[in-house]
């Protein structure tokens, strides 16, 4: 990981950017993040946030859309990401329904296929990011199992939230090894060492992020994105993470 492949998921500071979009992007420059990720865009179109984020020098890393915007008008969604200079189009949750058996899942995965062929047409790179939910037994296998079984590689890769996976009782690294070039993204955030395992910003929990990081260099994760699911201070655990993520960076 390198300080200029660090980037935070703003979902961490949403109550921050709902009343404020403007001013929270610019305390996350003053913080010192290099990009962002993009989780809705607020009162604001993809144009007004192009012009704000290159005022302040930071870039975008990716956007998560929500499976609506994928089912409805992924067209626009593609635009958007255009319009932005984002590389990285993200579907973040899927919905209960499509997670409730193996078939079910077998017909997401279609779906994402679809969408990711459409993202690769205009070179735009699709990816699906994990909960636990995910790794718990479904069918014989696991919902993760089927959609990388189901998807095809050249269209569809995973934003790999390694707290998620660990939650949901596997393994990040082998993940990291065996897919390789399809995670071109992951999420960071650490994990509390008692029985609630909550979310803390890197650096205060029990992740192993020495071995951690190392796979993922070694599958060339583009983005290192943090992320806090439930901050107990936004602005001031982003810092946090950014200092921990230094402090593990390559160069």
């Amino acid at each position: 990981m390198r300080q200029d492949q660090i980037s935070l998921q703003l979902y961490t500071v949403r109550e921050e950017t709902a009343r404020d979009m403007p001013g929270t992007l610019r305390r996350i420059s003053e913080i010192g993040y290099p990009a962002v990720e993009f989780a809705g865009y607020g009162d604001l179109s993809p144009q007004d946030l192009k012009s704000i984020i290159d005022d302040l020098g930071i870039r975008a890393s990716g956007a998560h859309v929500p499976f609506d915007s994928w089912e409805t008008d992924p067209e626009s969604v593609i635009t958007d990401m255009h319009t932005l200079d984002c590389a990285h189009a993200i579907l973040p949750i899927a919905p209960p329904e499509y997670c409730r058996d193996e078939a079910v899942v077998a017909g997401l995965a279609e779906s994402l296929n679809r969408w990711g062929e459409l993202c690769r047409q205009e070179s735009v790179t699709f990816s699906y990011h994990n909960h636990d939910f995910e790794f718990a037994p479904l069918d014989g296998t696991t919902m993760w199992d089927v959609l990388v079984r189901e998807t095809d590689p050249g269209l569809v890769h995973f934003e790999l939230d390694l707290y998620w996976v660990r939650y949901g009782g596997a393994d990040p690294e082998p993940l990291l090894s065996d897919l390789g070039d399809r995670i071109p993204l992951v999420h960071l955030k650490d994990m509390a060492s008692d029985d609630t395992r909550s979310d803390l910003p890197v650096g205060e929990g029990i992740m192993p992020w020495t071995s951690l990081l190392e796979a993922a260099d070694a599958a060339r994760v583009q983005w290192y994105v943090a992320e806090q699911d439930n901050p107990r201070d936004a602005l001031e655990d982003v810092r946090t993470s950014l200092q921990s993520m230094r402090n593990l960076t390559s160069g």
